[in-house]
């Protein structure tokens, strides 16, 4: 499974990429990196080749050839399943007739898709929406958007059984609002039900999290143990 997201600040601006790679027989990698002067649709892209290339460089380990690629960017998949050989065919042209945007990332990309198909890799393009609960697809705007801002992350690589966040598209993660209050470690599901709970309270602390390892991580930076 390949999960990619990209993220810019301003559009154009300073940008980052994130990746969530799933292999049989390999395990999960978390990958991430940032430009300081792109645009969205670029990182997006970005993200998106980046993960052909692991697959590719994981490939002689790999138990299988079935890549589910998931995004919530149709710019990506649309490009990527209906648009791209067809505009090479038209020396990277529109319908319209105009120049297709980001043509050197969209070569890499076909290139790409055209060595894993050698290789004998089938690859399966899903699209999610956005910020709708999906929590590996929030995982990796969270990647995205800290590299984007400069801010640091601890980037998984381990076993599929340890990592804490769920593939499945299907399966809503609820967002949290953690705080920590004398002591006291509360989950909220409301910012008024926390805002309640730290609002003038000397100490406190409190943050909203996406995903299991986003909040596995905030207590860790808290100095909180996980339960």
């Amino acid at each position: 499974m390949l999960v990619s997201d990209g993220a810019c600040s301003q559009n154009p601006g300073p940008g980052g990429w994130g990746l969530i790679l799933s292999i049989p027989g390999v395990g999960v990698r978390e990958f991430g990196g940032s430009e300081t002067s792109t645009t969205n649709n670029r990182m997006e892209l970005f993200g998106f080749y980046r993960g052909l290339q692991e697959v590719y460089r994981a490939a002689a380990e790999s138990n299988s050839k079935e890549l589910r690629v998931i995004s919530d960017s149709k710019y990506v998949l649309e490009g990527a399943e209906k648009n791209l050989r067809n505009w090479s065919v038209q020396g990277w042209k529109t319908r319209a007739g105009e120049d297709v945007k980001n043509r050197d990332l969209w070569e890499k990309v076909l290139k790409g898709q055209e060595v894993l198909a050698g290789l004998g890799f089938r690859l399966r393009y899903e699209l999610v929406k956005g910020h709708a609960g999906s929590e590996v697809n929030e995982r990796a705007d969270q990647i995205a958007v800290r590299f984007s801002r400069g801010e640091p992350i601890e980037l998984y690589s381990g076993d599929f059984q340890t990592y804490p966040v769920s593939f499945r598209t299907d399966e809503k993660f609820e967002p949290v609002y953690l705080s920590w209050v004398g002591g006291k470690l509360s989950r909220h599901r409301t910012w008024d039900e926390c805002r309640v709970a730290v609002e003038g309270k000397a100490g406190a602390r409190y943050k909203k999290v996406k995903n299991r390892l986003e909040e596995r991580e905030t207590l860790e930076n808290w100095g909180v143990p996980h339960t």
